[in-house]
């Protein structure tokens, strides 16, 4: 069996959603992916990593997912793959709870990862995705600090630092049944990436098309859009939790509404570049020290340095926030308009009315917080 564990932000999306798509494809040739559909993986991996707080779930509802998929893998005469980022931060404790369900069979672990860099600036938007308000100064010196007392078990390296997560997944596996997975620089071709991970699983890859999954994968945001998800995210105060956030705020505001307009995308501090620059270096000698079957090339997980003057992911420019905010705003309406859901002034429906009162006091908490 395939245990693919992260890091986040790896392009573990756009695989998950390739796989789900050409289950047809994969079953020809004697794969499946665990669970019965994506979500199932998912909840096993909350379930395992004991996050089903963060995430808005019950315990309850939550037990025995992790050993179903297990169970679904040991029954399977073919090769189940098993994936999610979630899986990536698990302890020790958990990484021991999810062997002993997977005991006797052949497993091999994969782990994608993209140089650090690039990680730094898409964990932070990661996290403002799923609620957080927090700057990118903010996130950077708590990540700057860790580093500088080599504290890599926590916060953003226990999910990003490729070695630390190797050590608690690979455990006492046979170096050849751990792979890593390179992700290629962003002008790469998109389905090098499933190339490379279809290689690591021995599969086939000419026989599965990876160029148009049925949804956008985790779509990304410029600074200007994240600055609004940031601002909305103070307004709601938490109002939303999750799961719901997941499915409103995450799902149909960020990846469908933001992600359509466009801005500059965030860069990492060149001075941070520098340090991860050398960190990455290090970790690449350990993983060739330690035998792991590489795909791709660990000079890709170099960082570059940003091309062209810096600028702060933090320093949007007003008019460029405002006319986000506009774009938002007018993207919502249209949905309304389209949806057949608009309200006549002079008949207003009492639920519909209670939606757009709603709206209204979030972009009134919004102006408040401008001003």
């Amino acid at each position: 069996m395939v245990l693919h564990v992260g890091t986040p932000k790896s392009g573990t999306t756009y695989l998950q959603r390739v796989l789900w798509d050409n289950q047809g494809a994969l079953k020809a040739q004697g794969f499946r992916c665990a669970g019965h559909r994506p979500n199932d993986m998912f909840l096993a991996a909350v379930e395992l990593r004991e996050s089903h707080g963060f995430w808005g779930y019950d315990p309850e509802d939550l037990a025995g997912r992790w050993s179903a998929v297990c169970r679904d893998a040991q029954d399977h005469d073919g090769v189940t793959i098993m994936s999610h980022e979630v899986l990536g931060g698990a302890t020790v404790s958990q990484v021991n709870r999810a062997y002993a369900d997977l005991d006797g069979l052949d497993v091999h672990l994969v782990l994608t990862a993209r140089d650090l860099a690039r990680q730094v600036t898409s964990e932070w938007q990661e996290r403002v995705k799923n609620g957080s308000a927090r700057t990118f100064a903010k996130f950077e010196r708590r990540l700057v600090r860790q580093l500088e007392r080599g504290n890599f078990e926590n916060g953003f390296w226990r999910n990003q630092d490729p070695v630390g997560v190797l050590s608690r997944w690979a455990r006492d596996l046979p170096p050849d049944h751990v792979h890593v997975v390179v992700a290629p620089q962003s002008s790469a071709d998109p389905s090098l990436l499933w190339r490379r991970f279809a290689e690591a699983l021995d599969l086939d890859a000419d026989g599965i098309d990876p160029v148009a999954p049925r949804r956008a994968a985790n779509s990304s945001l410029g600074v200007a859009q994240i600055q609004v998800l940031r601002r909305v995210n103070q307004a709601l105060a938490g109002r939303i939790k999750h799961p719901e956030y997941a499915r409103v705020v995450k799902s149909q505001f960020a990846e469908r509404v933001l992600a359509a307009q466009s801005s500059s995308r965030p860069q990492c501090p060149p001075e941070l570049v520098e340090r991860l620059r050398v960190l990455a270096e290090e970790r690449n000698e350990t993983i060739r020290s330690r035998g792991y079957v590489v795909h791709g090339d660990l000079a890709e997980l170099v960082p570059r340095p940003p091309e062209g003057p810096y600028r702060s992911p933090d320093e949007v420019g007003r008019g460029a926030e405002r006319a986000a905010y506009a774009d938002a705003i007018a993207a919502l309406l249209v949905q309304r308009a389209s949806q057949g859901r608009v309200i006549r002034a002079d008949a207003p429906r009492p639920a519909d009315e209670g939606r757009l009162h709603r709206l209204g006091r979030l972009v009134d908490d919004l102006r408040r917080r401008r001003s």
